[in-house]
């Protein structure tokens, strides 16, 4: 094997031949250009390898919150009304490539900037303006590398669990949500809309009712904010019905549930 076999060479279109040495190519990326005057030069791209706060993993996508974080909660960097809660099985669309999925498991993430999937705690002049207290996935996330998984995620995540299990009133309440306004149940209902089951529309609704009425209630029984509401119980059902493919609007006390048109092929 040749000592430099690695090496390669560019033939440019005057018939130049130019070949990089080990040297050149050890850490950056070398590519042939010209000078104003038509010679040719040497253009030398440095190679990222370490955090620059560009900000690209920051507009991306929110971080999880996992049990290493939890001194970030208890010190208020990071307060109750800047995270939400994610529920097993919600329907949600991906911010890579605009696909939906559904959740595998519950986890409490940041909330990104409305409208957008860009980390509330992202500014756009500053960057990162939590970034020496940024949570453990931001640290360990290395988009020169493409490191992008997060090892042991099921057993690493912060849950509500961890946070209100000695919370008597808000745990209760917690497993009531589930219970009456489950999500895979939720799902079955939808599916069995679309293939034709007219009578599951009063039964979304009721599920939607029951949703809106335990925050409410939640809301004046512990004078909570409406922003700490998502972390509690998730995105209301009325708020992820368009991932579902539903259109509801509301009159009164009655709810309108129409089916959207899929787009042909």
């Amino acid at each position: 094997m040749e000592e430099n076999s690695s090496n390669f060479e560019i033939v440019l279109p005057d018939g130049t031949v130019y070949k990089p040495n080990k040297a050149e190519t050890e850490n950056t990326h070398t590519i042939q250009g010209y000078t104003p005057d038509g010679k040719p030069k040497k253009m030398k791209f440095s190679t990222k390898t370490a955090c620059e706060r560009c900000g690209e993993c920051c507009r991306r996508d929110t971080p999880v919150i996992l049990k290493d974080d939890i001194g970030l909660l208890t010190e208020g960097i990071i307060s109750e009304k800047d995270i939400y809660t994610i529920r097993e099985g919600e329907k949600m669309r991906s911010s890579i490539d605009g696909d939906t999925y559904y959740s595998s498991m519950e986890l409490i993430k940041i909330r990104p900037i409305f409208g957008s999937f860009t980390c509330l705690f992202y500014d756009p002049k500053e960057g990162c303006t939590i970034y020496e207290h940024r949570p453990t996935v931001c640290k360990q996330y290395e988009c020169w590398s493409q490191n992008i998984t997060i090892t042991g995620l099921e057993k690493r995540r912060l849950t509500r669990t961890d946070l209100f299990d000695r919370i008597e009133l808000i745990k209760e309440a917690i497993k009531k949500h589930e219970e009456n306004c489950s999500l895979s149940k939720f799902n079955d209902l939808v599916d069995e809309l679309k293939k034709g089951k007219e009578e599951n529309v009063d039964k979304i609704a009721e599920m939607i009712l029951y949703d809106s009425s335990l925050r409410d209630w939640m809301k004046e029984k512990l004078s909570l904010s409406e922003e700490v509401l998502p972390l509690l119980f998730g995105r209301t059902l009325f708020e992820i019905t368009p991932f579902y493919g539903l259109i509801i609007e509301k009159e009164g006390e009655n709810f309108i549930i129409k089916v959207m048109q899929e787009e042909e092929e």
